[in-house]
C-alpha cells in the first residue's frame, strides 16, 4: 500500500431544477477537473436535479441501469476516462412514489463498479422556517457498500450518514481507505458542522474524507453551505473549495494511513 496513489476531483456545483442545464454544467467541470490530472471525479448529492418543490425529483425517476441521467454518466465516464462517483439520483424502488436516493460508481470504460442508497433520511427542522422530510418521498437504504478501485478500498455515504458513525465504523472494519460522501449540506448545519463531522469521521476511522457538496441558492430558495473538502487520516485539511462553483483536485497518498496505524495503533486498542 506504501505507495499507492489517486488523484481524485470533487465538482462544486449549484444545482438547479433544470436537469440539461446541471448536467451541462457538472459535463464542463468534470472535464476541467480531468484535464488537471483527476482520475476519479465525484459529483454532489442531487447534482442534476435539485427540487425546486418537494416531489419534482417524481419527475425524473429512472428505474436501474435505464434512463437518460445513467445514461450521460456512462458516456461522460468512458469519454473521459475517468471514474465517475454520481452524486445521488432517484432511482425506483418497490414504493411509486419513494424512489431511492441513488450514488452510481462508473469506471472510466462506463461500465458499473457498484452503487450505494442512502440509509439515512434528512426528517429535520433547521429553522423554523426551513423543515425537511426527505422520507416523504426517498425510501432508506439498508446496505452499506464498499469496492476496489486501482488496489484502494472505497466506501461510500451521502450527507446526512455524515451524523451516524457506526456506518463509517463498518467502513473502517472492512480497511476501507477513502470514504466518499456526496452532499448537499443545508449552509446552516454546514457552518457549524461539516468540517467537524468530515474530521472526525476521517480521525477516528484512520482514513481520507472526500466530501462534494452543493453550494449557494436553489430554485427552491434553500441555501447550501459548499467547502466540499478532503481531509486526510490525521483529520488534515489537505484541500477544500469556498462557496463557488467550480472543482478542486487533490492527490490522496494511501501509504499516509499505514505510517499513522503504525505510529498510533488506535484501531487495535478497541473495546467495546
Amino acid at each position: 500500500m506504501a505507495n499507492k496513489s489517486i488523484n481524485i476531483g470533487l465538482i462544486q456545483m449549484s444545482s438547479s431544477s433544470v436537469v440539461e442545464d446541471n448536467l451541462k454544467k457538472a459535463e464542463k467541470l468534470i472535464a476541467q477537473s480531468v484535464s488537471d490530472g483527476a482520475e476519479m471525479v465525484v459529483l454532489p448529492e442531487t447534482f442534476a436535479l435539485m427540487e425546486k418543490y418537494n416531489g419534482q425529483k417524481l419527475d425524473f425517476v429512472e428505474p436501474h441501469l435505464e434512463g437518460p441521467i445513467q445514461s450521460w454518466m456512462q458516456r461522460v465516464a468512458k469519454e473521459y476516462r475517468v471514474a465517475l462517483v454520481g452524486g445521488t439520483i432517484a432511482i425506483q424502488s418497490s414504493v411509486a412514489d419513494r424512489p431511492f436516493a441513488r450514488c452510481y460508481v462508473w469506471d472510466e470504460q462506463g461500465e458499473l463498479i457498484t452503487y450505494y442508497d442512502k440509509i439515512h433520511m434528512f426528517d429535520v427542522a433547521v429553522k423554523d422556517d426551513e423543515v425537511y422530510s426527505e422520507s416523504d418521498n426517498t425510501l432508506a437504504g439498508y446496505q452499506t457498500r464498499s469496492f476496489d478501485y486501482r488496489g484502494i478500498k472505497f466506501g461510500l455515504s451521502v450527507c446526512y450518514d455524515l451524523r451516524f458513525p457506526e456506518l463509517y465504523r463498518k467502513y473502517q472494519a472492512e480497511s476501507v481507505n477513502v470514504i466518499l460522501a456526496p452532499s448537499a449540506f443545508t449552509l446552516k448545519t454546514g457552518e457549524v458542522h461539516w468540517q467537524l463531522l468530515l474530521q472526525a469521521r476521517a480521525v477516528e476511522n484512520l482514513c481520507f474524507m472526500v466530501a462534494a457538496n452543493q453550494t449557494g441558492v436553489h430554485d427552491n430558495k434553500r441555501k447550501t453551505f459548499g467547502h466540499s473538502m478532503f481531509v486526510g487520516p490525521w483529520a488534515d485539511v489537505l484541500g477544500a473549495l469556498g462557496d463557488e462553483e467550480g472543482y478542486i483536485n487533490q492527490t490522496l497518498e494511501i501509504g499516509q494511513i499505514d505510517t499513522i496505524k503504525k505510529r498510533f495503533p488506535v484501531h487495535t486498542h478497541r473495546r467495546l
